[in-house]
């Protein structure tokens, strides 16, 4: 075991070193250095001098990081067993060590196209928040099964605080990432006299709001990251409130520094990132911002894992919600994210595939109001279903369910952000997008929601309004519908249909003794599998649409399609196989998520 956990703090330690080399390859110019792969100049070991040495050292270090993994896995195997889920984690993280040595290669092949060169960034956190969990599984493994006692009181919107906290550090790298490999860094200018402003190149005026897409694309990351700060600071003096005391469970006081040391780097980060522009990019500076990003997103991670243990295994004294966390959370946040990334995702193909532009300001605006939107619907959502989410499980502890808020405050919120949000689309966007917007409402609100215990086809219905959103970004921009933008919704439109279909599968006795009538329950889980498999190649062949219509000639576009879309009928078709459907829906389900944000990028090889 402890030849195990070596391996994993060293290997932790020559990921955050390979990260930032990697950066460090991309500021330096050095990324084609070798401009053959997996070789440089056909061999394993050409002459390490300049830009060749510090290309080919990142490969060698990646060729060593890919070994110790395979450490990882067998010493697991040999810890733990092949069931256990330590040993599987290992595998996937095997299995994403070699997608990410397949990702350097097309960098490299395809001369940095900026979507591989993001998902290369992307895939590298994902993989080391993987070590850390392994890590963290064998810390636990070595705790006692039956819950703690603690004396203090413990809030439970901690772990939904902590898990927004790292969904939105995670969305700024990769905000960050695609500004720089889109060649947008320096956009904006750079020297001191433009760390807080940008200096238009269309009107050679500086503003804190440009005309330019590019222009807007580098400030909203600086923007962002302000957004971010204030949620870390938030953060942490909440959870500094709970941890005043010490604690003898696990996790408890490492917790604690954890957390005063989320302000500090957040501070640091903002202050490289000025920097970085003050010097013209150097170096240093943005090799450190990016090395910088990696920690706090690692820190911000395990604070997730520790947290959510807490919750789970301790008896704390007394466990208490937060009154605005309760407001917050009927919104359902995690669907406002989804909004935010298709909607977005929608506005940035408006503005490269056509003529079409809008100011920074509108696009702030047409993506605050379209949230504000869905958010007001899923209130009202919450306040006509808080009796039947008493009767499920999962939806037990809601707000409203758990008679923790007033259902007339809930009603009056939601009204009031469709209200706020019709009216703001209205002046900030066009009629085409309110119209849209409505129609979204209205189908969530009036259709979707009261047919859930009519008939299971209400899944179709709850499709229109969750693919609206890419739709309203991009009618924001381009004021028409469109061939690209009806593409747009019919991708999330049949991405969603096998996708709450699996959902339905997972919870099929919840959504009996709910009362809602679903495809499981009604034609049993053979008929439903028929149908995740007719959608899921539905889903491929609109998919494919952009390409067989000449939107689109990139062969990265065409083979990446075929790849994802085909991996998820594969994985759709498993279900024939007579497995454990609630496991199998779970598994499938899970590859949605994983499907929506790499074919929505995929779509940006449009550009190309």
């Amino acid at each position: 075991m402890k030849l195990l956990k070596f391996i994993i703090y060293f290997t932790m330690a020559c990921i955050f070193a390979l990260i930032n080399l990697g950066g460090f390859v991309h500021n330096t110019g050095s990324s084609l250095a070798c401009p053959d792969w997996p070789l440089c100049y056909g061999q394993i070991m050409p002459e390490m001098v300049g830009g060749v040495l510090i290309e080919h050292s990142h490969r060698l270090l990646g060729s060593l990081v890919g070994f110790l993994t395979i450490c990882i896995c067998i010493l697991t195997f040999r810890n733990f067993g092949k069931s256990s889920r330590i040993f599987k984690f290992s595998l996937l993280s095997l299995a994403m060590v070699i997608v990410q040595g397949i990702l350097g290669g097309l960098t490299v092949i395809y001369k940095l196209p900026p979507e591989i060169s993001t998902a290369h960034l992307g895939l590298s956190m994902i993989y080391f928040a993987s070590i850390i969990y392994i890590l963290h599984l064998i810390q636990v493994s070595t705790f006692k099964e039956e819950k703690y006692k603690s004396p203090n009181t413990w809030n439970k919107s901690f772990v939904k605080h902590s898990w927004i906290l790292l969904f939105v550090v995670y969305a700024q790298m990769i905000w960050g990432a695609s500004m720089r490999h889109l060649g947008l860094g320096s956009v904006c200018g750079t020297g001191w006299s433009n760390v807080f402003k940008c200096f238009d190149l269309t009107t050679f005026k500086s503003s804190f709001l440009p005309n330019t897409f590019d222009g807007m694309f580098h400030m909203g990351h600086r923007y962002f990251a302000y957004i971010v700060a204030a949620l870390v600071f938030y953060n942490t003096f909440n959870y500094l409130n709970s941890f005043k005391k010490s604690s003898d469970v696990p996790f408890w006081n490492s917790l604690k520094l954890k957390v005063l040391l989320l302000p500090i780097l957040v501070t640091v980060q903002i202050g490289l990132g000025m920097f970085s522009v003050a010097t013209n990019l150097g170096i240093e500076p943005t090799t450190l911002h990016l090395g910088g990003a990696a920690l706090l997103f690692i820190t911000i991670w395990k604070i997730c894992l520790e947290i959510n243990f807490l919750n789970k295994r301790v008896d704390f004294k007394e466990k208490k919600h937060d009154f605005l966390f309760d407001l917050f959370s009927m919104s359902k946040p995690r669907l406002s994210g989804l909004v935010i990334f298709t909607a977005g995702i929608g506005m940035f193909l408006a503005t490269k595939t056509t003529t079409s532009t809008i100011s920074m300001m509108s696009g702030f605006w047409s993506l605050t109001f379209t949230t504000l939107l869905v958010a007001g619907a899923c209130t009202l959502n919450c306040y006509m279903e808080r009796d039947i989410d008493k009767k499920m499980k999962r939806t037990a502890d809601r707000p409203l369910a758990a008679n923790r808020f007033n259902p007339n405050v809930a009603f009056s919120f939601g009204m009031l952000l469709c209200v706020i949000a019709v009216i703001g689309l209205y002046f900030w966007t066009n009629t085409i997008t309110v119209i849209l917007g409505l129609v979204a409402t209205a189908f969530y609100i009036a259709f979707y929601t009261p047919f859930k215990k009519i008939s299971p086809n209400a899944v179709f219905l709850g499709a229109v309004p969750g693919a609206m959103p890419p739709l309203m970004g991009y009618t924001s921009v381009t004021n028409s519908l469109d061939v690209l933008g009806i593409i747009l919704f019919c991708v999330l439109f049949f991405w969603q249909v096998p996708h709450f279909l699996a959902i339905s599968m997972m919870y099929k006795n919840d959504y009996k003794e709910a009362g809602f009538q679903v495809f499981p329950n009604t034609v049993g889980n053979k008929n439903t599998v028929v149908r995740i498999v007719t959608y899921s190649l539905a889903l491929l062949t609109i998919a494919l649409l952009p390409y067989l219509l000449h939107l689109t000639r990139s062969p990265i576009y065409l083979v990446g399609t075929l790849l994802v879309g085909g991996f998820s009928l594969y994985l759709a078709l498993k279900g024939f196989d007579k497995p454990v459907y609630k496991t199998w829906a779970r598994k499938f389900f899970l590859s949605t998520l994983i499907y929506l944000p790499v074919q929505l990028g995929l779509m940006i090889g449009i550009l190309n």
